[in-house]
């Protein structure tokens, strides 16, 4: 059972308009200045947590955000394009560039306001600790004519 479905809304960032630079050979525009980009992303749950792992290859920690707004976590940022001097030509362009911003609907389960966040070798890791469980309250059922 899925207990996070539709955790992840992602949205771009600004400057959609624009577009400037080549297509891959499916007809997907590659980013040279105008749209953005997606981030691959894993949610990992152990015991006490659920682990948010997105690949952001080529940013420093200082080059990204992460806000908390209630049960909405956002992430954003901006991978800039890395100039070659002397490049004549593009044979092949995969690696996508520019502003990306993902959101995350956190779940009631989840501690929003405990997030951890950590950034090492390309990777941002955002640790969400599990509340606390209660122990289920047990309602006594009484006939309708002992109320």
């Amino acid at each position: 059972m899925n207990r996070f479905p539709k955790v992840i809304t992602v949205r771009f960032g600004p400057g959609e308009e624009g577009l400037e630079g080549c297509y891959d050979m499916f007809g997907s525009h590659r980013y040279l200045g105008g749209k953005g980009w997606n981030p691959s992303t894993d949610i990992l749950e152990t015991e006490k947590e659920v682990i948010i792992v997105m690949d952001l290859a080529g940013l420093e920690k200082e080059q990204i955000k992460v806000e908390n707004r209630g049960d909405l976590l956002r992430v954003s940022g901006t991978r800039p394009r890395c100039r070659t001097p002397g490049v004549k030509k593009v044979h092949r362009m995969e690696i996508d560039y520019g502003p990306f911003e993902k959101i995350f609907q956190i779940p009631s389960e989840l501690d929003a306001a405990n997030v951890r966040a950590f950034h090492r070798h390309g990777f941002l890791e955002l640790s969400l600790p599990k509340k606390e469980s209660k122990e289920p309250i047990h309602i006594v059922i009484v006939h309708q004519d002992e109320y």
